[in-house]
C-alpha cells in the first residue's frame, strides 16, 4: 500500500524532525511479479529505468576523468529521504479534486489525498516536489515547489503529468534531465525486498559536465555557466564489473542498493551539493547503514561508456531479469480539468535549484 508521507527535515546526514505516515485509504491492487503495480513500480519494462546492464557493458577506468569525479572524496555522499526528496501519494476515488495552479492559471484538476504535503513545505531552500498517483495508476502528476494554498488549491513552479506506462524518460518531467522525477526512487519496501530498477543519481554542478545524453534531454538552468566537471546528465553509472558484494561487508540494506547498481546502475538525472541518491521519505528510518556503506561503494564507481538510446544498458545478455508486464490501468475517468497541452516551464531549460542537497 502507497503510504500518505509528511517529509520532514534532514540535512547532512542529520535527522530534524520526523517522518509521518498514514494509510491512503486506498488497498493496493493484489498482485503477482508478474503483475506489476505501477503505482509501486513504474514505466514499461524497456524503460530505461527498468532496464538491467548488458553482460558486455564497458566502464571507464578509475583513472578517467569522468570515474573519477563519481570517486571525489571532498564530497559528501548521502541518500535523500526526509530532506529534498520525492514525496509520493496514491490518490483514492473518494479525494477531493484539487485545481492545479501555475503561473496563475488552473492547468489541470487532480484528486489529491488530504495528507499530501510536499517535500519539507516550510523550508526556505526546499525543492517542495509533491507527486500524485491518480485512482487508476494510470499518471504521475509531478510538481516542483508545490504548495497548498488557503482556496484548497496546489500552486506550482512547475508541473508535469506523466504515464506510468510509458518509458519515464523524453516526455518531460520534474527533474532537471526532462524525465520523470520518481525515475529511479528507491521505495522502503525495496530496501527488504530488492531494488529491480536503476538508480536516480545527482552531482554538484562543479562536477557536471555541458550536454546531456540520453536518457537525459535537458540540463539545469544557468549551466552554461556552472557545469565545470566531467560527467554529463543522463551519465549511467555503474560499480566495477564483478565486484564481489558479499566481501565488501555491507549492511542489509547497502547490499541491496550495491546489487541494484551492479545490475541496473544509475542514471545522473539532477545537480546537489553532494553526490546523491534518493529514496522516498518515509524510507529515513531504514537508511544508517546504507549511509555509512556509501564509502565502501563510492571508489567503486564507474562511468559506463557504451550505453545509450541504441543499447539501453550497453549491449550483451542482460545481468538480471527484465521487468514484469504492468497491470493494466483501471478504466480513465471523464477528465475534472485535462491537463494543459502547454509546458509550464520554457522547454529548452530545466527547473533549477532541483536537490540542492
Amino acid at each position: 500500500m502507497i503510504a500518505r508521507r509528511l517529509a520532514s527535515a534532514r540535512r547532512f546526514g542529520l535527522l530534524f524532525g520526523f517522518v509521518l505516515g498514514t494509510l491512503s485509504g486506498l488497498p493496493a491492487q493484489a498482485g503477482t511479479p508478474e503483475d506489476r503495480d505501477p503505482a509501486e513500480w513504474p514505466f514499461a519494462p524497456d524503460s530505461p529505468w527498468n532496464t538491467p546492464l548488458g553482460s558486455a557493458v564497458a566502464v571507464d577506468a578509475a583513472s578517467a576523468p569522468c570515474s573519477r569525479a563519481l570517486q571525489d572524496e571532498k564530497l559528501a555522499a548521502d541518500i535523500n529521504a526526509a530532506q529534498w526528496s520525492h514525496p509520493i501519494f496514491l490518490a483514492a476515488p473518494t479525494d477531493p479534486p484539487v485545481p492545479i495552479v501555475v503561473k496563475g492559471k488552473t492547468i489541470a484538476t487532480v484528486r489529491v489525498p488530504s495528507a499530501a504535503e510536499p517535500a519539507q513545505p516550510r523550508s526556505p531552500d526546499s525543492d517542495a516536489h509533491l507527486h500524485i498517483i491518480d485512482p487508476e495508476r494510470r499518471y504521475v502528476h509531478e510538481l516542483w515547489h508545490a504548495s497548498r494554498r488557503k482556496d484548497g488549491s496546489l500552486r506550482a513552479e512547475s508541473y508535469t503529468r506523466n504515464e506510468l506506462h510509458g518509458l519515464g524518460v523524453g516526455q518531460g518531467g520534474e527533474r532537471a534531465y526532462g524525465g520523470s522525477a520518481i525515475g529511479g526512487l528507491i521505495r522502503r519496501r525495496e530496501l527488504s525486498q530488492g531494488i529491480r530498477h536503476a538508480l536516480a543519481l545527482a552531482l554538484p554542478r562543479s562536477h557536471l559536465r555541458l550536454g546531456p545524453v540520453w536518457p537525459a534531454t535537458l540540463e539545469d538552468n544557468g549551466a552554461q555557466a556552472t557545469y565545470r566537471g566531467a560527467v554529463p546528465m543522463g551519465q549511467l553509472v555503474t560499480l566495477v564489473p564483478k565486484t564481489d558484494l558479499d566481501g565488501l561487508g555491507l549492511s542489509a540494506e547497502g547490499k541491496v542498493i550495491a546489487r541494484a547498481l551492479a545490475e541496473y546502475g544509475a542514471y545522473v538525472v539532477d545537480a546537489s551539493a553532494d553526490l546523491t541518491f534518493y529514496a522516498e521519505p518515509s524510507a529515513e528510518p531504514d537508511l544508517t547503514g546504507a549511509r555509512a556503506d556509501l564509502a565502501k561503494l563510492r571508489p567503486l564507481l564507474r562511468c559506463v561508456q557504451n550505453a545509450g538510446k541504441a543499447a539501453v544498458g550497453g549491449p550483451g545478455t542482460r545481468t538480471a531479469p527484465h521487468a514484469p508486464a504492468l497491470r493494466p490501468p483501471l478504466p480513465e475517468p471523464a477528465a475534472l480539468v485535462k491537463p494543459s497541452l502547454s509546458k509550464s516551464k520554457p522547454a529548452a531549460t530545466g527547473p533549477q535549484g532541483k536537490a540542492r542537497r
